[in-house]
């Protein structure tokens, strides 16, 4: 599926015109020759061998709508595998397996791998529908189809959603004009029976003029009542904060406390073992020291008596 779309690409971009889709029958300006034509004159017979084979399948089957995630193949070999056999067919098959040498071929077509193939990439599986959304699942894409690019595919729809809504405004418009028409010839037909009622329309148009106006003014300025009772000013009064009940503890010289109630620097054995090295190696080089004074003394006094 990887190589035939790659392929599809590659010959998109060949023909006169840019826009076309993967044309087989587009030609080359220089030499005059198709997709087909340049793989054999190249000597890539797999590259002819998979336009052969895109020329058999135009239209990617998982990409329509109607496509279903089944494997035609499946009730044949479960009902083989449900057979019953004989003890012949099954030593048969066994001394089969066993002879039988597993070397490495080629996916067949129609089979497992093309399925599950189809199966990722078809537009109801999980796999696509939750990491993107398609644009036109009604147009798949297919061999020689011009393919639009997907700001053109999201103009288009545009332009269908605005006039889709242009024409329901405008049979709402008439539908309304309608309506109004209905209703002033109504009006006209109707007449008032007496004057009380016309006064009390006019009272009521008043109360409304006047609750308009009122609606204009600001809240502080409107009339309380139990709808629109007004801005109620909160009274904010000021005290003094109390005193606190709370008398921290003065905390005592260490001088006068146990120091063995507070924590202590640990005392590590190899830092001992150090100071006690060291305290030695001082006390070896004054006793050397001391021995040399002696020394030069004795030297000094030896000295003297043999001048004398």
């Amino acid at each position: 599926m990887a190589a035939k779309l790659s392929w599809v690409e590659e010959v998109q971009g060949w023909g006169n015109n840019p826009g076309a889709g993967a044309d087989m029958h587009a030609m080359d300006t220089s030499r005059g020759m198709t997709a087909l034509e340049w793989a054999r004159f190249t000597g890539r017979y797999e590259t002819s061998y998979l336009v052969h084979k895109l020329m058999s399948r135009p239209c990617a089957e998982q990409f329509c709508e109607h496509y279903k995630p089944e494997w035609h193949k499946m009730k044949e070999l479960l009902a083989l595998a449900n057979e019953t056999k004989t003890c012949l067919q099954k030593i048969a098959e066994c001394i089969r397996s066993t002879f039988t040498f597993n070397y490495f071929n080629d996916p067949k077509e129609g089979g497992v791998m093309d399925h599950m193939v189809r199966v990722t990439t078809a537009l109801s599986s999980p796999f696509i529908s939750m990491a993107c959304k398609t644009v036109c699942p009604e147009t798949p894409p297919c061999v020689g189809k011009r393919r639009y690019s997907v700001q053109e595919i999201l103009r288009e729809q545009n332009d269908q959603e605005k006039r889709a809504q242009e024409k329901s405004s405008e049979n709402r418009k008439e539908k309304s004009s309608q309506d109004s028409h209905s209703t002033v010839a109504s009006k006209k037909k109707e007449r008032r029976s007496s004057l009380q009622t016309s006064g009390l329309q006019v009272s009521q148009r008043n109360k409304v003029v006047s609750s308009r106006r009122a609606s204009l003014l600001p809240l502080h300025l409107l009339s309380r009542s139990s709808v629109r009772p007004g801005i109620v000013i909160p009274k904010v009064r000021v005290t003094r904060a109390p005193q606190p009940t709370y008398h921290p503890e003065k905390m005592r010289r260490r001088s006068s406390v146990n120091p063995d109630i507070y924590l202590q620097l640990p005392k590590w054995r190899y830092k001992e073992l150090k100071e006690e090295r060291k305290k030695a190696e001082e006390e070896e080089k004054k006793k050397a020291e001391e021995a040399e004074k002696q020394k030069q003394k004795q030297r000094s006094s030896y000295q003297k008596r043999t001048f004398t």
